[in-house]
């Protein structure tokens, strides 16, 4: 079986060589389990980061949806100012861009006012020329200056009985 037995010292020293490889080995598992818990831990943080930046970013996607949301609006002459609050609160690019979109709809409903203020005027000086051009056509008529001599009979003769009398 095995040709050489060994001596008792060769054994000791083969022993604490094997008790000294186990320590080594309890060391090396140690700090094994000490990385893996570093690792599990870290894991952990990065998950939740990476969950509260999901959440940041799903909002912003929100926002971004309230945005063309309020251009649809605008086009269909339904927005309302108001309705970009929140976005335009934020302190960031997005945020700028409500702010700056509210302040164009805001001119883009002061000129409409204006425009249809305007329109309104317009159509009452046309109502008005137009019936100034009507007028100046009966006036013109030959019906209208036969009714004018009539009456400047009539006023005549009047004044002729109002005289008599």
């Amino acid at each position: 079986m095995i040709d050489k037995q060994l001596s008792q010292e060769e054994l000791i020293q083969q022993n604490k060589a094997l008790q000294k490889e186990i320590e080594e080995l309890k060391d090396e598992q140690e700090d094994l389990e000490i990385m893996l818990d570093t690792i599990t831990e870290h894991s952990t943080d990065l998950e939740n980061e990476i969950y509260e930046k999901n959440q940041i970013m799903l909002k912003y996607i929100e926002q971004v949806k309230l945005l063309t949301e309020a251009a649809a609006a605008v086009e269909n002459e339904s927005f309302t100012i108001n309705s970009l609050d929140e976005v335009a609160s934020r302190e960031d690019e997005l945020g700028q861009l409500a702010r700056v979109f509210q302040n164009m709809a805001r001119q883009v409903e002061i000129r409409e006012t204006k425009l249809r203020q305007q329109v309104q005027e317009l159509k009452i000086e046309i109502d008005r020329s137009k019936q100034a051009k009507q007028v100046a056509e009966i006036v013109q008529t030959d019906s209208f200056k036969n009714l004018k001599e009539k009456l400047k009979h009539l006023k005549k003769a009047r004044k002729n009985k109002q005289g008599d009398a």
